[in-house]
């Protein structure tokens, strides 16, 4: 441990030891140590700046919050794109309520749409969207989010899109609003009113049209009555670092007579909501708890959710 003490003394050009200082989990120790390895990577010596993220994510304890950021910066100055998104997605699955769980769900999107993943990419765009309000990548992430969309022909959640994203996109960037209106003339004929609202997740029709009553009797008749195909997707409302917090949410939820549930041995527990064949049924049941005033997204189910 001396060795590595050493080391990352060395690379990050720190007077006392280092190690005690991560442990500690001091902020401003973390950023710099993080600063020096970006600096590393950027002028060409990746090594010695991966060195450094791998010993501070090894000296860190994955309980602690400072684990999330350290396995962030060691996504961020991966040596290719498919250990960045492993790292990324490892954030967003575990730690689900960490500072840089929205980052990392914005990195995974990127780098699905640079994939050509464009279903992938508009799920977890909408999501990033709809959870996080006030984040300022927001209108970045709302852009990608309008033409992707667009691409894949889906006019009434597009034209949703598009009207946020124009709505939060700040008066400098001139070229992305400009790039954006150029996509207004198909949506003429859509209701783009300010009730509409870009949906939580992807798949099924309309962006924020109202639901009808097949629509949410197939979702109800899809998540009680048992049924030939196994179910592939369920609505999640968050993840909880403790399975009492999860517990009690899911209590909450099903005293409004929810049906909810908490899945997980360890954490981020997740609270979810229904199972269902078909994403269409899930996002009409989706829909209806809106309406409930519950958000939630569609996910695939997990084989221990089923």
């Amino acid at each position: 441990m001396h060795r590595f003490t050493v080391i990352l003394a060395a690379l990050i050009g720190a007077a006392a030891p280092v190690r005690s200082q991560v442990v500690s989990g001091q902020a401003a120790t973390m950023d710099s140590a993080f600063a020096r390895a970006r600096s590393l990577v950027s002028s060409g010596n990746g090594a010695a700046g991966r060195l450094l993220v791998d010993s501070i994510l090894a000296a860190t304890d994955p309980a602690s919050p400072a684990y999330a950021e350290a396995l962030y910066w060691h996504g961020m100055l991966a040596a290719n794109d498919s250990d960045a998104e492993r790292d990324y997605r490892r954030i967003v699955v575990e730690y689900a309520l960490a500072p840089r769980a929205a980052d990392a769900l914005l990195q995974v999107a990127q780098l699905e749409s640079a994939h050509g993943d464009r279903s992938s990419a508009t799920n977890h765009l909408a999501r990033f969207f709809a959870e996080n309000p006030s984040h300022p990548e927001r209108a970045r992430a709302g852009a990608l989010l309008t033409r992707l969309l667009f691409e894949q022909n889906d006019l009434p959640r597009a034209c949703s899109a598009l009207r946020q994203t124009l709505a939060v996109l700040p008066d400098s960037a001139v070229e992305s609003r400009n790039q954006l209106t150029y996509y207004a003339p198909r949506c003429t004929a859509l209701d783009v009113s300010p009730g509409s609202r870009v949906p939580v997740s992807g798949g099924g029709g309309g962006g924020g049209g109202g639901r009808t009553s097949s629509d949410i009797g197939g979702a109800r008749r899809d998540s009680v009555v048992a049924r030939a195909a196994p179910a592939r997707y369920t609505l999640q409302l968050a993840a909880y670092g403790t399975k009492a917090e999860a517990d009690r949410v899911a209590e909450r939820l099903r005293a409004r007579d929810i049906d909810a549930r908490v899945v997980g041995t360890k954490k981020p527990f997740r609270v979810r909501i229904g199972r269902y064949t078909t994403r269409g049924n899930a996002v009409a049941a989706q829909r209806e708890l809106r309406s409930k005033k519950v958000t939630v997204f569609v996910t695939d189910i997990e084989p221990e959710d089923k």
